[in-house]
């Protein structure tokens, strides 16, 4: 507050500081204490009297202009060092004036341990009563001054505070329904609520236009509506000028406003307030209040709604996003790609779609050797099984698989001691038969004669199927090659059976490559072709084949099925052994590269339409 000075010596100024009806109106009728403060520092000027130059700085520094300055366009810059000093030292300072000339008399702002300005006044010089005196009442002033900005900042904090709250409700207006068109109408309702509107509605931007998508308190609406209609009119108006249009409009007249008219009269609402909603480097769309009473939209009401358009805009168009069909989402995302490469900006997406692009013209255009790749296997082109020729016991086998054998060399060998001793049966047998025959002869008996015979012959076929069978049972390598399989080392004693196969020996040379070719590529191949054959052992050389032989018989194998293919080699073959895999590819003819590398994509593509297409 502003206090009379007892002394006699001021009472004059303070009957004209008091009389100065101007500076009062003003002070009383300013909205906030910044528009008030000249007002203000010329009446504390009056009440101290003696003043011949004053100072008010408001939250700035040393650099920035004063807030107000008395008498109105006097030079400030002699007062800033002792304003400073009392804002450094947050108390009140009294100093001697420029030249010795009067005193400066300084007092911060404070609020707590904060400076919110400081005030400096310089005063001719007086006694030290009149000099007590002036640094009570521009103290006391000061205090008014301080109030006054406490009060400003707590209405402040009050009206952010109610402003968060609408802002929470708004949100979780949007935020709670699951559909777009649901949370925008659940935002439309609050707003006309809070505000008191008759009527609010949100467009958002499509094309070139606005399209309303929400009415409070209408839960179904035609777009050819005339409402409808003008609203989007209204909402385009504003988005296109990229500004916040209210009517009754501003006198200043810089924004066209004859949308937001019609709308006005054509549905007797009385005031009307449009604010677009931003979002990155454009508008979204847009939010129309409409009012059906005499009280228009405020500064206060427009500045809270823009505020509020802004945090809605990225919740509204994220659920209008998420809830267009998948369709849509598919058509709008190549749209925005295509946009970004041929639109501007985004140079390293253009540089690599150019570099593509000329890589598929290359590709498409350069030819290369077409090759088919499979899976191969090396064998003997003839294999010998060394098998069982009757039931029996294993008693030895020296051979292994992987050995190699010479013509004759014993393999394996069966338990023969029954053989012998059925062999010396038959032996004695045909003995006796002898000495029959030879007393029959001397009696001359021919009928016993041939009976005895028969007898001594079939004793030595027997002893002959013996012998023969006693040679079967050393089992030896037919010629000179390699044991593909067979390894009984460990189950000497064991039975056999006959026909049981014991050992597989494949010669030394003369080798067949076994392909096993993809269904989707044998048809590409033809005997007499050639190519290059890579084995697993042999992984730094490749051998050279040609195919001899492509059979009809498929075999499915690993969920796919394949053709045997054989080939024979046409280099040496010293390195080789029976059972080495590896890979062969075979040239076909020369084709582009863009084929070869799409070949199974594109049949796999043509098979899948195939299946689905009706």
């Amino acid at each position: 507050m502003l206090t009379a000075l007892p002394s006699s010596r001021a009472a004059g100024t303070r009957k004209a500081g008091f009389a100065d009806q101007a500076a009062w109106a003003r002070l009383t009728g300013a909205e906030t204490v910044e528009a008030g403060l000249g007002a203000w520092l010329a009446l504390q000027c009056a009440a101290i009297g003696g003043v011949t130059a004053a100072m008010v700085m408001l939250e700035g520094d040393i650099s920035a202009p004063p807030r107000a300055v008395w008498p109105e366009g006097a030079e400030a810059v002699p007062l800033l060092p002792t304003l400073e000093a009392a804002r450094a030292r947050q108390r009140g300072v009294l100093e001697d004036g420029p030249d010795g000339v009067g005193h400066l008399i300084a007092f911060p702002i404070l609020f707590g341990d904060t400076c919110a300005g400081a005030v400096v006044v310089q005063v001719e010089a007086q006694s030290p009563d009149a000099l007590g005196l002036s640094l009570r009442q521009l103290q006391w002033g000061v205090a008014w001054l301080r109030e006054r900005l406490a009060s400003e900042h707590l209405a402040r904090s009050r009206s952010e505070e109610a402003a968060g709250r609408v802002l929470l409700d708004l949100l979780a207006a949007g935020l709670e329904p699951v559909r777009f068109k649901d949370s925008a109408r659940g935002i439309a309702i609050e707003l006309a609520h809070r505000f008191s509107c008759e009527r609010v509605s949100i467009g958002m931007v499509r094309g070139m236009h606005v399209e309303v998508v929400a009415i409070s308190h209408s839960a179904s609406f035609g777009k050819d509506m005339n409402l409808v209609r003008m609203l989007g009119e209204a909402m385009d108006e504003a988005v296109d000028q990229r500004a916040l249009i209210s009517w009754p409009a501003r006198p200043d007249g810089r924004l066209a406003v004859r949308m937001h008219e019609q709308l006005i009269r054509a549905h007797g609402s009385r005031s009307a307030l449009t604010i677009p909603m931003p979002l990155r480097d454009g508008f979204v769309g847009a939010i129309t209040l409409e009012r059906s009473s005499l009280a228009p939209f405020t500064p206060d009401h427009a500045r809270l709604l823009d505020m509020l358009a802004t945090v809605l805009a990225p919740v509204l168009d994220d659920k209008r996003l998420n809830d267009r069909l998948l369709v849509i989402k598919a058509r709008d995302a190549l749209v925005e790609q295509v946009s970004r490469l041929f639109g501007p900006r985004h140079a390293v997406r253009k540089a690599v779609a150019a570099g593509a692009v000329l890589l598929v013209v290359v590709f498409a255009f350069w030819h290369q050797t077409y090759r088919v790749s499979a899976d191969a296997q090396v064998e003997g082109q003839m294999q010998r099984a060394m098998t069982v020729s009757f039931d029996g016991f294993l008693r030895e086998a020296p051979a292994r698989a992987g050995d190699t054998v010479r013509e004759g060399d014993l393999l394996a060998s069966l338990d023969d001691r029954e053989l012998v001793l059925e062999r010396l049966r038959w032996a004695t047998e045909r003995q006796r038969r002898a000495f029959e025959y030879e007393r029959a002869l001397s009696e001359r008996n021919r009928g016993e004669l041939r009976l005895i015979t028969n007898q001594i012959e079939q004793a030595d076929a027997q002893i002959q199927l013996i012998d023969a069978q006693i040679a079967r049972a050393r089992l030896t390598a037919p010629f000179d090659g390699l044991l593909v399989s067979g390894d009984h080392s460990q189950s000497i004693g064991a039975a056999v059976q006959r026909g049981q196969v014991l050992f597989e020996v494949a010669p030394n040379s003369g080798y067949r490559v076994v392909l096993s070719v993809d269904e989707a590529q044998v048809t590409d191949l033809k005997e007499g072709q050639t190519g290059q054959l890579l084995l697993a052992a042999l992984p730094g050389d490749s051998f050279p084949v040609e195919i001899t032989r492509i059979t009809p018989v498929a075999k499915a194998e690993e969920g796919r099925n394949t053709f045997r293919v054989e080939a024979r080699l046409l280099g040496s073959a010293e390195a080789f052994r029976p059972g080495m895999r590896g890979v062969a590819k075979i040239e076909v003819d020369q084709r582009r590269t863009l084929w070869i590398w799409t070949r199974s994509l594109v049949d796999w593509l043509r098979l899948s339409l195939w299946r689905w297409m009706p």
